[in-house]
């Protein structure tokens, strides 16, 4: 347990701030029927609310304990501590705004009295009228007077203060939220090992609606399938079917059909045949070794099917989980041709249409054209945190290049959805322990482009994050630059570099000449750390490197970092 007086204080600063959050929120959804646009602003703060409320409930039940470790728990509550103390300022701005505005009574004004309304100081000339009863129409007049003025004076007053005042506090709450989740993703490596050795398990943890709200079932589920692929409950194989794709044969992911054969409920029923669009990745693996033994073989190929299977696990958990992957079906072995097709569907919201890659719209001047310098900051900063992801769970992907990032078409616009890459041709990916020694590993000309050196030199060395920071760091390159890799390499000054370690240099060459100019010096400098391999001694810890990776890369891709 970290030192006692820090815990305390944030127990109370959390509570505090919680009950604050939660007045604020009153406020809101008292007003919230008045407007859809307050109803929008309720929606999006009570989103916030929920999931600080899981945040504040799992700390408790933890007792306070982040990474189960006295000296990293101190650290992480001193991170904490500071979270909480913006977000009390931030609220305590907005309460005294919300009692300040609770005690207005904006009843009348010397605008807003009718003629009507004033004393009648002409002489009348009926006494009879004088004498007579208060006039019952002119009071309701009077009335709506004063009631179409407290609205018109209540829109005004929200259109010019109050709605931007809401929505920055609703901006910082969710600022300050994902501030925690970072906290609780670094920490993640203490969480899932707590898991692991305490026998906490991960179907108590499912049971946990703040844990599932937090997110760390989701982690809990991958750690597992790494580090227990015997565990996995379910078979993902698909039965009884077949897939006819149509695309070339070059595409990391095809647009097929999936032909299902459902068996007949009697014998006097049919077999029912049903068709579906579907996207296929083909895997193929390696032919059995010569003078491999029967009972050799069949324990590869056991073996073999184990691995698929477990990754079957790692893509249906990332596919329902939105960790960038696309939402995944099954899959099923042909033997004969020596492979597996993986079988995903099509996201919600999106066409039967083929997805478009990355490498298609760079190299498309109509596709190209889609793309604003804001959208390319975001997809640079969207495919590192998809990557960072995975390597928290200690999986690298091996194979990452701009044809593996895939964009679906939405219904409704018929255009791509530029905000929602999905990576594809996971091929190679694996749990960081898992041995690459004897597997295949396709070193053709255009995935040597994006291809660390080290791997071109020694074709048998262990694979590890480093290798995908620099495959990263190439896609990086070409969001950048708006060019594929290929093209960089046929545009560099003669002699044209041909081996791994002269195309590294003219990346890096490129990244310092023409990156600053295009998107920055910060981003720039994030490119070139993942060409040089810059952090390979931080990739030992995963906690650590986490850390570091968004520090030094995901922030600096930002294109915030260019008021800087």
């Amino acid at each position: 347990m970290a030192e006692l007086a820090l815990v305390m204080n944030i127990i109370e600063a959390i509570k505090l701030t919680y009950h604050v959050a939660r007045f604020i929120y009153g406020s809101i959804e008292s007003a919230k029927a008045e407007d859809a646009e307050k109803a929008r602003i309720a929606a999006d703060f009570r989103r916030e609310l929920l999931f600080f409320a899981s945040f504040k409930r799992y700390l408790e039940k933890a007792h306070m304990s982040i990474a189960y470790d006295k000296s990293l728990d101190e650290l992480w509550l001193l991170e904490i501590d500071q979270v909480i103390g913006h977000m009390k300022q931030d609220f305590s701005e907005y309460e005294k705004f919300v009692q300040q505005d609770a005690s207005e009574a904006p009843e009348a004004s010397t605008l807003s009295l009718p003629l009507l309304s004033k004393p009648n100081t002409q002489p009348s000339c009926s006494a009879s009228k004088l004498d007579a009863a208060p006039d019952d129409t002119s009071f309701s007049v009077n009335q709506r007077w004063r009631d179409g003025h407290r609205r018109v004076y209540k829109k005004a007053k929200w259109a010019l203060f109050d709605r931007q005042r809401l929505e920055n506090v609703v901006e910082k709450f969710r600022k300050r939220n994902k501030t925690l989740r970072k906290i609780l993703q670094f920490a993640m490596a203490g969480i899932l090992q707590q898991v692991a050795q305490h026998g906490q398990g991960l179907k108590s943890l499912q049971k946990d609606q703040d844990a599932v709200a937090l997110g760390l079932t989701t982690w809990a589920e991958i750690k597992q399938i790494k580090d227990q692929p015997e565990r996995i409950d379910k078979n993902f194989s698909i039965s009884d079917c077949t897939v006819d794709t149509t695309d070339e044969a070059s595409s990391v992911i095809r647009l097929g059909t999936l032909s299902t054969t459902a068996q007949r409920s009697s014998i006097f029923s049919r077999d029912k045949l049903s068709k579906e669009s579907v996207l296929v990745e083909y895997k193929t693996y390696p032919a059995a070794p010569e003078g491999l033994s029967s009972s050799d073989y069949r324990e590869l190929e056991g073996r073999i099917d184990r691995r698929v299977n477990q990754l079957a696990g790692l893509l249906a958990t990332a596919g329902s989980n939105s960790l960038g992957t696309l939402p995944f079906k099954g899959f099923f072995k042909e033997a004969e041709k020596s492979r597996y097709a993986f079988i995903f569907s099509m996201p919600d919201s999106t066409t039967e249409a083929k997805p478009d890659s990355l490498h298609q719209m760079i190299e498309s001047p109509l596709l190209g054209r889609l793309w604003t310098l804001s959208g390319r900051f975001s997809l640079a900063g969207d495919l590192a945190r998809i990557m960072g992801t995975f390597h928290m769970f200690e999986w690298v992907l091996k194979g990452f290049h701009s044809d593996s990032v895939v964009f679906c078409t939405e219904i409704q616009s018929n255009k791509p959805q530029l905000h929602k890459p999905y990576l594809a041709g996971f091929e190679y990916i694996r749990p960081v322990s898992g041995s690459t020694v004897g597997q295949s590993f396709d070193m053709s000309e255009e995935v040597a482009l994006y291809c660390h050196p080290d791997l071109q030199d020694e074709p048998n060395i262990e694979f590890g994050k480093i290798h995908d920071l620099y495959s990263l760091g190439v896609v990086l390159l070409e969001i950048g630059l708006w060019t594929t890799a290929r093209q960089i390499v046929q545009q560099a000054r003669p002699p044209r570099p041909s081996k791994g370690a002269d195309i590294r240099e003219e990346y890096i060459r490129k990244a310092k000449s023409k990156l600053p100019l295009r998107m920055g010096r910060s981003f720039a400098n994030a490119v070139v750390a993942c060409l040089e391999s810059r952090h390979k001694h931080q990739a030992i810890r995963p906690d650590v490197f986490l850390n570091v990776f968004d520090e030094e890369i995901v922030q600096k891709l930002s294109a915030k970092q260019l008021l800087k």
